[in-house]
């Protein structure tokens, strides 16, 4: 390899070297863009707080028809993310995964303080856990549905930056990416998902708002917008993490593209991109 080659090899991998920093991925331990994220996030050297609890998914959610699963239990939920947390560890990375509701301020409270005693700071959120989306005629859905989806979907964020950018502040430096959905504002409202799509675009506006506030801290908000990304698989998630090819032979976006989007957006690179609404199709 030629001197000017391994020297912008060199420069790329630096920008994209995530070493030092801790990274807090709410909604991070099951099968989709928040496991990815922690995972190529920790691959890139950040330590990793993983994050479950805000959304115990129920029987009549897309996801569970989707899937044809059950409702998830506690149980299985725990053990689904001990193994994600597992996994980072053995990246060599520092990791505690944290069992918090992000609706609730006080356990969000607790688990920044957790984060901050046992890893030192948190440098980069990443605001994933959401309600239930579950299609349904407006005029049937529960006042307490309602409540919920936009207390997961638009307080759980507010909540997260409240406790996390004090201290980016300090420093700084911070990045904090919120996941959006693709088409959030279409007039027909993907067809009745209503509360969760209020609840997605509401994270838009506190990207552009947040976004041109925070620059002056060395803060950055953006906010990634996919469609209906595929799932994958704890194993093909790794795979793709550490450099795997397997997950490129696809037609549609992946959960580790949103995750790529979002390493971007953590890493030197990305400081000057904020207040940005980036779709994914």
């Amino acid at each position: 390899m030629g001197k000017s080659k391994k020297r912008s090899v060199q420069r790329a991998a630096s920008n994209e070297d995530l070493t030092n920093r801790v990274a807090l991925i709410t909604g991070s331990t099951s099968e989709g863009m928040g496991r990815s994220t922690a995972l190529l996030l920790a691959q890139r050297g950040a330590d990793i707080v993983l994050n479950y609890g805000t959304n115990p998914r129920g029987p009549d959610s897309l996801r569970s028809y989707a899937l044809e699963r059950a409702a998830t239990t506690d149980g299985q939920a725990e053990e689904a993310a001990r193994k994600v947390e597992a996994a980072i560890r053995d990246m060599g990375r520092r990791v505690i995964l944290v069992k918090a509701d992000t609706k609730d301020e006080s356990q969000v409270a607790d688990m920044v303080a957790q984060a901050e005693e046992e890893l030192g700071k948190v440098d980069i959120l990443v605001n994933n856990a959401m309600g239930q989306w579950v299609m349904r005629d407006y005029t049937k859905i529960p006042h307490e549905h309602w409540k919920e989806v936009l207390a997961a979907g638009i307080d759980g964020p507010f909540l997260m930056m409240k406790h996390t950018v004090p201290g980016m502040r300090k420093r700084k430096w911070g990045r904090v990416i919120h996941l959006g959905l693709s088409g959030v504002m279409r007039i027909d409202n993907m067809g009745g998902a209503h509360d969760y799509c209020l609840a997605k675009a509401a994270r838009n506006w506190m990207t552009t708002s947040f976004g041109w506030q925070e620059h002056k801290h060395g803060i950055t908000v953006n906010c990634i917008e996919p469609w209906m990304t595929d799932r994958m698989t704890l194993a093909g998630a790794l795979k793709a993490a550490k450099g795997g090819t397997s997950w490129h032979k696809r037609t549609s976006a992946c959960a580790h593209d949103a995750a790529e989007t979002i390493a971007f957006l953590c890493s030197e690179a990305g400081r000057f991109v904020t207040g940005s609404i980036i779709r994914l199709v």
